[in-house]
């Protein structure tokens, strides 16, 4: 799990933007260390920090404060709740025996002048810089554009898209960023880019248009980004989590990184949404204007 001195000011911010209460929950590991684990109550299950990669834990105890209930940690690895409840933790190792493990982050170390070590990665960039294709970074100047490119994208994938005003919530936050890719002055390329910790920062939301694929508009976007995480000081670029052997997970893989597994744990045989491929096909035979409608209502519940 992620872990922060203090998370107050994380808390404050998601819950502006998610309209959701957060708790710090008491976490004591097998060897006597105790942190505070940031849940949120969802649909009657309790997620550590939903819609983040991983969850958070606070490091630094509070005297006399009151929880719900606590997690302590037995000597095989599972977790023990005080009280009777569902629940379900995201994180790089495992905390139940019923746990899905079909997604992973990648992570390249920035700390240097040369992160990117592939020759055809860094041909690819400089062929996209040859052909004009210009990254532009910045706030809710770039909604409208990043909105366009994205919205369809997720449409063509089948899956319900953020609604436009909870991205501009998003992207109002401290160390959120939008990008955009532009040829010939047309958007064809998206992503966002949020600090994870002090050290670190992750990419979000990415999407292209894939007419333009060949212009190679997504290897100059994680070039921006990571350039970007470098001159505001971050030593670590993380590019989302994806589903284990699909055609993103190739695709990060020619950036050479670091692997990091990620683990959903449960107290109960949970299902993966995510794998419901009939949900997909039925959301591309929906009309565009309608998917973009609905979708909103529909990926706030997708965490």
């Amino acid at each position: 799990m992620i872990e922060l001195t203090r998370c107050d000011e994380l808390i404050k911010q998601f819950e502006r933007l998610h309209k959701l209460k957060v708790h710090k929950i008491p976490l004591e590991y097998f060897d006597g260390r105790r942190v505070l684990l940031l849940m949120c109550k969802c649909s009657g299950v309790w997620t550590d920090l939903p819609f983040c990669s991983e969850g958070y834990v606070q490091t630094c105890e509070e005297e006399g404060a009151k929880y719900p209930f606590k997690f302590v940690e037995s000597q095989d690895g599972n977790l023990f709740c005080s009280k009777n409840i569902k629940w379900q933790i995201r994180d790089t190792r495992v905390w139940s025996n019923n746990v899905y493990a079909d997604k992973v982050n990648f992570r390249i170390n920035i700390d240097c002048d040369n992160p990117i070590t592939n020759p055809d990665v860094r041909r690819k960039i400089h062929k996209a810089q040859s052909l004009g294709i210009e990254v532009r970074q910045g706030k809710e100047e770039l909604l409208k554009d990043l909105y366009k490119v994205y919205v369809r994208r997720m449409y063509e994938l089948g899956s319900p898209a953020s609604g436009k005003s909870a991205l501009l919530k998003w992207v109002r936050q401290p160390n959120h960023t939008f990008f955009v890719a532009y040829h010939n002055q047309k958007p064809i390329g998206v992503a966002t880019l949020s600090q994870r910790d002090s050290q670190s920062c992750e990419n979000g939301l990415f999407s292209t248009d894939i007419r333009y694929n060949n212009l190679y508009p997504s290897y100059l976007l994680h070039h921006s980004m990571i350039t970007y995480a470098q001159a505001q000081g971050m030593k670590a670029y993380y590019f989302g989590r994806s589903t284990r052997g699909s055609s993103v997970y190739r695709y990060k893989m020619h950036y050479r990184p670091t692997e990091v597994q990620l683990y959903w744990s449960s107290s109960y045989p949970a299902k993966n949404i995510r794998q419901n491929g009939l949900a997909k096909k039925l959301w591309r035979l929906l009309p565009f204007w309608l998917a973009k409608l609905i979708g909103p209502i529909i990926n706030k519940y997708i965490y």
